[in-house]
C-alpha cells in the first residue's frame, strides 16, 4: 500500500518538478546572458532530456568519480550537473549555451531555483530524504538474522544543555519535538553527565554503560608516554578496542552515525574510531545519496548560504560589539557549513537508510549545533538558528518512519551542554599553558595540548570514509591529500601538538578543564611531591583570580580540592574554611570523586572561575561556548523520551545511568535478543 502511495505521489510530483525546471530555464534565458532559449517548447524538452541525461548518464559518472565528488565539497557534482547541460545544449534545438563558464553558472543558478522553488512550494520536506532513494532502500529485506519488534532511534544533538533546549522550544525554534512534547508522545528529562562533561567521556557512558578512563577530551597517559585526543582516529579507536568487553548499546545488530565510539554497531558510518580498523563504511556508501541530480547540488547551495550567513554573523558580532566573542574566519565559515549542512544531511541519508533496512538501533550525533556554539555562544541566534533547521529534519524523520518496514521509537538527547565566558587569555592575558609554564619556573619540556576544538575532526571523518578503497579514483584522492594524510585518515585543521616524549611536563586543555602531568615521574604525584618540585606551582594556580578549583591528592588526606579560601577533603568528606566547590553545584564532590578514580587523571587538575550570577566559565581554548570541566549548563544536558516508558528516577547521573535506562527500554520494546546481548533482562 505504500509502493502505491508513493508511486501516486511520484506521478502527481513529475509535472510540478517539470514546470519548475521549466521556469528555472525561462528565467535563466532572462538573467544569464550566455543561455538561450527560442521558446516555451525548447524550455520543456530541454526539461525532458535532462531528465533522461541524468536518469541514464549521470549515475555512471558519478560512479566514476566517486569519491572526488565528497572531496571536492560538492564542486564536482556541480561540475557534473554542467556537463549534462552541455549534452542538452548539443541535443536541444533552441537551446544554446555561449561562453565556458556559462554551464557551471546555469548549474549552480538551476539548484539555487530547485532548493527556493522546492521550499516555497512544500516540496522540500519531502524530497529532503530523496524519495527515489528511499524507494529503492525500502526494497531491501532486514537482515537475517534481526530480533523483532520496534526499533529504536537515538538523535544525539552535540552540546544542547537542558536549559537551552527549553528556550528554545519556549521560542518557538524546535516546533517539531515542541509538538512531540505537547501531544503527549514524549516527555523530558535532564541528567547530570559530570565530568568531564566532554563527548567521548560521555558517549562512552551512554553507550557502553562504562565512561572508561576519559579524564578529559585531551589527556596524557604515562605508562605509555602517549597524548590522547578523543577525536583522533586512532585514540579513538583504541578507547573503543578498551571498552570493547562491556558490549556496547548497539550490539549485535545496530547502527552507528556520525559518532566519535562505535558502541559495538555492526555498521558504523562516519564513526571516528572504526576509521582505522576496516570499516563496512566505504565511498560507494555515499553513492545513492549523490545520484539526485539537484539533492547533493542542493546541499551545495545550502552550504554556500551558510558561508554567507556565518560571515554575516560574525561581522553583526563585530559591529555590535557582542561581548564575549572570538575570531571567526572564513576556513571556520566553511567547517561551520560542513558541519550543520553537509554532515547533517548525510547524517539524515544514512538514518532513513538504516530504518528502511529495518535496523533495530540506530545512533546518531547531530555536531552542527555545538561547533556553532564554540565560536558564536550557545544560546546567541547564531547557533539557534541551527536548531531549527535541524528540528526539521527530525519532521521529515518521522515522517520516513511511517513507511518503514518495522515501527520505530525516537529518542532525542545530548551529551553534555556548553557554558558561555570570555575565555581565559582574553580575561587575563595569558594561556593557562603560559600560566603553568611561569609558576613552574622552567623554559623547557612543557608540552600544550590545546588544539582546534571538535569540528575539525568530523569533517576529516567525512573524508576519511570517501578514500578508504582500492578502486582507482581512492588511490587517487589519497595521492591528492598525501601532505594532509596519514595513512587512509585525513588530518586537516591545526594539529594538537602530539610529540610528548621527550616533555618533562605536558598540559591538555578541555574547554574550562585542565590537567597538568609530570611526565618524567612515574604514577600519580602527591600534593607532597608537587610541592616539594615546584613549590610555587600549586599555590600560584590557587591564588590565580581564574582559577575555581585545583583537584591533587595528597599522601595524608587523600583527594583534596584546593580554592583560595578553604579546602575540600574529598576523601574524609569534610571542608575547611570557605568550601571550594560551593559555586558548582551538589553533585561537584560526587563527579570529583568519579574523576579522581580515574588512572589517567592528571597530577593536578584545574577548573576555571566559574560565576553562579552570570553562568560564565573562562575556557582555557579559544572559544567562547566550552565544556569539559564544571560549571553551569555544561554537565546538563537533557533526554527526551517516548512516554509510555516507565517514569525514570528522579535524576539520572552520569552517562552509564542513561544506559542503564536506553537498555532496559529497549528491552520493553520487544528486542529481547538484543537487549540480552546487553545482560539486560526484559
Amino acid at each position: 500500500m505504500s509502493r502505491l502511495a508513493d508511486l501516486r505521489g511520484l506521478v502527481r510530483r513529475i509535472p510540478v518538478v517539470w514546470a519548475l525546471e521549466a521556469l528555472a530555464f525561462l528565467l535563466l534565458d532572462i538573467l544569464l546572458p550566455g543561455l538561450q532559449l527560442s521558446s516555451l517548447q525548447a524550455a520543456l524538452w530541454s526539461v525532458v532530456v535532462l531528465g533522461l541525461l541524468n536518469a541514464l548518464v549521470r549515475p555512471v559518472l558519478v560512479f566514476l568519480t566517486l569519491p572526488f565528488t565528497v572531496l571536492s565539497f560538492g564542486v564536482l557534482t556541480l561540475g557534473l550537473n554542467a556537463l549534462m547541460l552541455v549534452f542538452v545544449d548539443r541535443l536541444v534545438p533552441g537551446f544554446q549555451m555561449q561562453g565556458a563558464a556559462t554551464p557551471l553558472v546555469a548549474a549552480l543558478a538551476l539548484a539555487a531555483i530547485n532548493t527556493l522553488a522546492t521550499s516555497l512550494v512544500a516540496l522540500d520536506e519531502e524530497e529532503s530524504f530523496h524519495r527515489h532513494i528511499v524507494r529503492r532502500i525500502a526494497g531491501r529485506s532486514p537482515p537475517a538474522g534481526e530480533p523483532g519488534g520496534p526499533g529504536l532511534i537515538l538523535l544525539e544533538i552535540d552540546g544542547l544543555s537542558a536549559s537551552t533546549f527549553c528556550r528554545a522550544l519556549d521560542a518557538g525554534l524546535m516546533p517539531t519535538l515542541g509538538r512531540w512534547l505537547s501531544v503527549g508522545s514524549h516527555r523530558l528529562g535532564v541528567w547530570d553527565c559530570g565530568v568531564p562533561s566532554q563527548t567521548s567521556a560521555c558517549q562512552a557512558g551512554i553507550l557502553y554503560g562504562d565512561c572508561g578512563d576519559i579524564p578529559g577530551f585531551r589527556w596524557y597517559e604515562k605508562e605509555t608516554r602517549r597524548l590522547f585526543v578523543s577525536n583522533h582516529p586512532a585514540d579513538a579507536a583504541e578507547i573503543d578496542r578498551r571498552l570493547a568487553p562491556a558490549r556496547g548499546l548497539l550490539a549485535p545488530f545496530g547502527t552507528s552515525v556520525g559518532n566519535l565510539l562505535s558502541g559495538g554497531a555492526a555498521r558504523s558510518v562516519l564513526t571516528m574510531s572504526t576509521l582505522t580498523v576496516g570499516v563496512t563504511q566505504r565511498s560507494s556508501d555515499f553513492y545513492l545519496y549523490l545520484l539526485d541530480p539537484y539533492g547533493f547540488a542542493r546541499t551545495v547551495v545550502l552550504m554556500l548560504a551558510d558561508v554567507v550567513l556565518e560571515v554575516w554573523q560574525s561581522v553583526r558580532q563585530w559591529l555590535r560589539d557582542v561581548q564575549p566573542r572570538v575570531h571567526r574566519g572564513l576556513d571556520f565559515a566553511l567547517l561551520r557549513a560542513i558541519s550543520t549542512v553537509l554532515l547533517r544531511d548525510l547524517g539524515v541519508y544514512f538514518l532513513v537508510e538504516g530504518m528502511y533496512a529495518g535496523v533495530p538501533i540506530v545512533y546518531a550525533t547531530f555536531v552542527g549545533y555545538d561547533v556553532v556554539a564554540h565560536h558564536a555562544g550557545p544560546e546567541r541566534p547564531d547557533a539557534l538558528r541551527v536548531l531549527r533547521d535541524l528540528d526539521r529534519r527530525f519532521a521529515a524523520l518521522e515522517r520516513a518512519a511511517l513507511h518503514a518496514p518495522r515501527p520505530y521509537r525516537f529518542v532525542v538527547l545530548s551529551d553534555h551542554g556548553q557554558s558561555q565566558g570570555a575565555t581565559f587569555r582574553q580575561r587575563y592575558g595569558l594561556t593557562f599553558e603560559t600560566l603553568v609554564r611561569g609558576l613552574l619556573r622552567r623554559e623547557h619540556g612543557l608540552v600544550a595540548s590545546v588544539g582546534s576544538g571538535e569540528g575539525w575532526g568530523h569533517l576529516n571523518a567525512l573524508l576519511s570514509a570517501t578514500i578508504q578503497n582500492q578502486r582507482p579514483t581512492a588511490r587517487a584522492a589519497r595521492r591528492a591529500l598525501r601532505r594532509r594524510t596519514h595513512g587512509d585518515i585525513v588530518a586537516l585543521g591545526p594539529p594538537d601538538a602530539r610529540e610528548v616524549a621527550d616533555a618533562d611536563v605536558v598540559v591538555c586543555a578541555s574547554g574550562n578543564l585542565g590537567l597538568v602531568y609530570f611526565a618524567d615521574r612515574r604514577g600519580r604525584l602527591t600534593l607532597e611531591e608537587v610541592a616539594a618540585s615546584f613549590p610555587d606551582l600549586v599555590e600560584g594556580l590557587v591564588a590565580h583570580e581564574g582559577i575555581g578549583f585545583v583537584l591533587v591528592r595528597s599522601r595524608r588526606h587523600g583527594a583534596l580540592v584546593l580554592g583560595a579560601s578553604g579546602t575540600h577533603f574529598l576523601a574524609e568528606g569534610r571542608v575547611e574554611g570557605e568550601d571550594p566547590l560551593g559555586p558548582f553545584g551538589p553533585r561537584a564532590a560526587e563527579a570529583l570523586r568519579r574523576l579522581d578514580a580515574c588512572a589517567n587523571v592528571g597530577d593536578l587538575v584545574v577548573n576555571s572561575r566559574f560565576d553562579p550570577d552570570t553562568g560564565e566559565v573562562a575556557a582555557f581554548e579559544d572559544l567562547v561556548g566550552s565544556h569539559g570541566g564544571l560549571g553551569g549548563p555544561q554537565t546538563r544536558p537533557f533526554v527526551l523520551v517516548p512516554a509510555e516508558w516507565a517514569a525514570q528516577e528522579p535524576e539520572i547521573v552520569g552517562g552509564p545511568g542513561l544506559h542503564a535506562l536506553l537498555c532496559g527500554w529497549f528491552a520493553s520494546l520487544g528486542q529481547e535478543a538484543a537487549a540480552g546481548g546487553l545482560g539486560v533482562v526484559s
